[in-house]
């Protein structure tokens, strides 16, 4: 069955609502990738929304590269079905981290185990790219999602993303 890039947009929104783990990957400074599950939160622009320490490696990494990949899959084995997504991370300002917290905790109430951390920061990715995997017709699809967003922006910023 054929869907309408609204109908799309729902489906996947729909999915990522209804999980709270992601893996993000992240490129290190001699180009080799770093993957970490993340808790997130997704607003109604396909922004995720994630939280993590100074102190980590993967905040150095995207300081120097702010381009990411994360992927959020189904945790049953069958039916597949995974969103990939390509984007740019933004570091939120640190005014606007307690309103972007208190957001991504009213979408994923787990337990936070960084957020009480002295250099707890957190960020906003962007999709460039976002592909919905799915098989629960019994065959596997591939569909890459024309995004249809709401006009919208950001006063969250902690500076420009390096392009």
């Amino acid at each position: 069955m054929e869907h309408t890039n609204e109908e799309l947009n729902k489906i996947v929104l729909d999915f990522l609502n209804g999980h709270r783990k992601a893996l993000l990957a992240v490129v290190s400074p001699d180009g080799k990738p770093k993957v970490s599950l993340m808790l997130y939160a997704v607003d109604e622009n396909f922004h995720f929304y994630f939280g993590t320490r100074k102190a980590f490696q993967k905040y150095g990494w995207m300081k120097e590269n702010v381009h990411v990949s994360l992927a959020v899959a189904e945790e049953a084995l069958d039916p597949l079905r995974v969103v990939e997504v390509q984007g740019t991370a933004h570091f939120i300002r640190e005014d606007r981290t307690a309103d972007v917290l208190a957001y991504f905790e009213s979408k994923n109430p787990s337990k936070y185990y960084v957020k009480g951390a002295e250099d707890f920061v957190m960020f906003r990715i962007e999709p460039d790219h976002v592909r919905w995997l799915d098989a629960t017709s019994g065959e596997l699809t591939m569909t890459d999602i024309e995004l249809v967003l709401p006009d919208h922006k950001h006063e969250d910023d902690a500076g420009a993303s390096q392009a």
